[in-house]
């Protein structure tokens, strides 16, 4: 969507007060349709699902009288809508719609607005406000028939951002608010309180008298809540008993006073009356934080404010905490609040792995399936980005994981034991699936190494019990609830895949290539014993999702008929099989290797040599051995290293292009080398490039390598002298 297109729609008044990226979320949803003068777009009596913007021209809007006459009730120009009925109701059309010249509108349906709403509620809400102002103001015109839309619009926008059952606001209602409220507080040097509230016991009391007793106390608890907040305080009812509000300009310790007043309120609600249950009296916990004086982003101060909540609970409930400014207090680990957190948090981690060039991927002390296989994934997803990875291991392993790191020999992926002294230029560090920092790796070293300020730390683990810490830098805590680490990087690798910018920058073809694919799938089988002790609907999602993928891929390879595997065993298997397929492949692929200069270390693999070897090999095995060769003849000559290769025609009709350099040879920028030989479709880093070309641009692809290797050589010699040539 360019900028022309996002200042049109911010010129229609409904649409006004939606920012930039709201609007192309929803323009995504809208479609764009030309009508001719006179032709119907939908008559009296239709059934309706859909609203409409005109863009340019009008509408005419009419009735049919009872006498049989059409009466015009009014006319819509372009920067209006009409049909909005169909959004809140689905209700049969009360008018015929048809265009008074040559038209264009943009039509919605109202599952596709619901669903907008459902992800933007403050956005949604806000279109919703201006609509019924809007028509309200019709209504001197209309008279009546415009009345009902009024009231349906004003309760499908209260249906949009609160709870049906509490009347109090809802959750993605209070997770957007949460971050307006935040922001304006951060602007303006203001105060924002936020306030975690659990009512005691409630699963006992719930068994012991009942769901409706239960529905009960939730209601007279909120009366009281509505009774000692303020109007423009948020009120938000997170799930079940478990409620979150946020006051704006309100310290901490007046917080904690209202909060000690609620607590007691509470107390006083008389509805229990079983002489028998164990439950006598309804009771609350309640954490508090505030910003800036507890913490300096919205993901520390829901953390504070939730560790608070814990506090209270451990000092036996009954009571509101302010959480008190501990120095080096340790957090235990919890869930994260929102999607838009957990958004937030990968992009902070996919923004450091794009500016950052030399990572550590460890575990935990004796590490079990899922840590190996996380570490894997991540090291394999690190290296999509051509950037230099270790991976750190205990010097002893089990000999089943030894197939596992089989997979890092042909990902440039190095191993580092736990003996051996770190590289000095890792500048992050990834914790995968480690519980608390007390159970991380110890290597030569280590305590320095952890407590450098200038090494970032990034964190993923899915570990939430009473006793495990952060150990990530925060807003880089990929920490949240799932059946294993492994998952949760199988998660991110969803989220890169719609980071156009980032695969099309670093020319990332294959996210879900066989072995992460496989290191993802280990770990989540690993974990939760063959999908046995899966727990929510998403994890058996996942383990479905990761084990089909894989069956898919090993279809033309093995015998089975189903997604899952049944033993470990097989996933072993599968790990040796693809071992000894990528060495023949690797020794296939070295004979390829071509003389042209001893700078460029190079292999060409013609087009019928590439289909040979796709009758022993699939498309994933050499592209992951093509970037191995790369590495290996980098390496070897001590400066830059080429290959080409033909894809198969049955993948593709272009040619693919590895460069990398030496990790001793720092001095050209590969990056100069698309811009030299003009190549667009390509992408990369300082130290490794890939480009692709269609093969019919390349008549004779020995000559073309001939060509590009004298051109880098040039380049070479002019980086040297920090000049760059152009051909």
């Amino acid at each position: 969507m360019n900028k022309t297109s996002i200042n049109l729609l911010k010129s229609i008044e409904i649409l006004s007060s939606l920012s930039s990226e709201e609007l192309e979320l929803l323009y995504f949803h809208m479609n764009t349709e030309e009508y001719r003068k006179g032709e119907i777009l939908f008559n009296e009596g239709d059934s309706g699902e859909i609203m409409y913007i005109v863009l340019s021209g009008s509408v005419s809007i009419s009735v049919n009288t009872p006498d049989g006459k059409v009466i015009e009730i009014a006319e819509v120009s372009a920067g209006n809508f009409f049909g909005e009925m169909s959004i809140f109701d689905s209700s049969v059309r009360s008018a015929t719609c048809s265009p008074k010249c040559d038209t264009t509108v943009l039509s919605l349906k109202a599952a596709d607005f619901y669903e907008f709403i459902k992800n933007n509620p403050i956005a949604g809400s806000n279109i919703m406000q201006q609509m019924l102002r809007i028509t309200a103001l019709r209504l001197n015109n209309t008279g009546a028939f415009l009345s009902d839309m009024v009231t349906w619009g004003e309760q499908a926008r209260t249906r949009a951002i609160t709870d049906d059952f509490t009347g109090l606001y809802n959750r993605r209602f209070l997770d957007e608010a949460f971050e307006d409220r935040f922001a304006e507080a951060k602007r303006e040097g203001k105060y924002l309180s936020v306030i975690m509230i659990d009512l005691d016991n409630f699963g006992t009391l719930n068994n012991e008298y009942g769901q409706e007793m239960g529905d009960k106390v939730i209601l007279a608890a909120v009366s009281i809540f509505k009774k000692l907040f303020r109007k423009e305080d948020i009120l938000a009812r997170y799930g079940g008993d478990e409620f979150t509000f946020l006051l704006s300009g309100k310290t901490g310790e007046e917080s904690l006073h209202i909060c000690s007043k609620l607590v007691r309120e509470i107390r006083k609600i008389n509805l229990l009356n079983n002489p028998g249950g164990s439950v006598k009296n309804v009771t609350t916990s309640i954490g508090i934080a505030c910003f800036p004086d507890h913490a300096d982003s919205v993901l520390g101060l829901s953390e504070k404010a939730d560790q608070a909540l814990y506090k209270a609970k451990e000092a036996g409930r009954d009571r509101a905490i302010l959480w008190l400014n501990e120095v080096n207090e340790v957090l235990t680990k919890s869930r994260i609040a929102s999607i838009k957190k957990r958004n937030h948090i990968i992009n902070n981690i996919f923004a450091a792995i794009v500016e950052r060039d030399c990572f550590l991927v460890m575990g935990h002390q004796n590490p079990d399936e899922d840590c190996i296989s996380s570490m894997i994934a991540m090291g394999l997803m690190l290296n999509k980005f051509s950037k230099t990875v270790y991976l750190l291991i205990p010097e002893r392993i089990n000999e089943n994981f030894q197939y596992l790191l089989n997979i890092c020999r042909y990902n440039a992926i190095k191993l580092l034991h736990n003996k051996e002294e770190l590289p000095c230029e890792i500048s992050t560090v990834f914790f995968m699936d480690t519980p608390k920092p007390e159970m991380r790796e110890k290597f030569p070293g280590s305590k320095i190494f952890y407590n450098d300020k200038d090494i970032l730390k990034i964190e993923i683990d899915h570990h939430l019990e009473a006793d495990s810490a952060y150990i990530g830098d925060m807003d880089y805590c990929f920490v949240d609830e799932a059946s294993s680490a492994s998952e949760l990087v199988g998660l991110m690798a969803f989220k890169l895949k719609n980071h156009s910018d980032i695969i099309n920058s670093f020319n990332i073809q294959d996210i879900f290539s066989r072995n992460f694919v496989l290191a993802v799938l280990t770990g989540i089988i690993g974990d939760s014993k063959m999908g046995k002790y899966l727990k929510t609907r998403r994890e058996k999602w996942f383990y479905r999702l990761f084990s089909n993928m894989f069956n898919e891929m090993l279809t033309n390879k093995t015998h089975k008929d189903s997604g899952n595997f049944s033993t470990m065993d097989e996933v072993f298997t599968e790990l040796q099989q693809m071992s000894m397929q990528e060495d023949e492949c690797f020794t296939l692929m070295m004979k390829q290797k071509v003389d042209i200069s001893p700078k460029i270390g190079s292999v060409i693999i013609t087009q019928k040599v590439i289909t040979q070897m796709r009758t022993i090999f699939d498309h994933d095995t050499i592209v992951t051995v093509a970037r191995y060769a790369a590495d290996s003849l980098a390496e070897y000559s001590k400066v830059l290293s080429l290959v080409a290769y033909y894809d198969d025609k049955k993948d593709s009709d272009l040619i693919q292009f590895r460069i990398r350099r030496s990790h001793s040879y720092k001095t050209l920028d590969l990056r100069n080398i698309l811009e030299a030989f003009d190549i667009k479709n390509g992408g990369g880093h300082p130290g490794a490039i890939g480009f692709r070309i269609p093969a019919d641009e390349v008549p004779d692809l020995d000559e073309y390598v001939e060509i590009l290797v004298e051109g880098i050589e040039k380049l070479i010699i002019g980086a040297v002298g920090n000049h760059v040539n152009t051909f």
